[in-house]
């Protein structure tokens, strides 16, 4: 019986590559029309724990980016100052 391995898959959106140093996976994700990727630097003991941390890295991502927009628009809107959206969208 053949192993299936995944290499690159997609999820909303985004492309997920995992890789593999020696006995460790990691992942790179590449957002929707860009070419270079991002991930979180961490490795993982086989391919699917590093499939699953791509997949919640991806989500954090999504989110972030969906409330730097609400943020943005309240900004505009005047319904929040410059102090309250930068304490937002501080995510460090």
């Amino acid at each position: 019986m053949l192993a299936t391995q995944f290499n690159c898959l997609s999820y909303h959106g985004w492309q997920i590559r995992v890789t593999q140093e020696a006995e460790d996976f990691g992942f790179e994700c590449y957002p929707p029309d860009q070419l270079d990727f991002c991930n979180n630097g961490e490795y993982y003991s086989d391919r699917v724990a590093a499939f699953c941390a791509a997949c919640e890295f991806i989500d954090r991502e999504i989110a972030i980016q969906a409330l730097l927009e609400l943020a943005e628009a309240w900004l505009e809107s005047g319904s929040i100052d410059e102090i309250e959206y930068w304490n937002l969208t501080d995510f460090s």
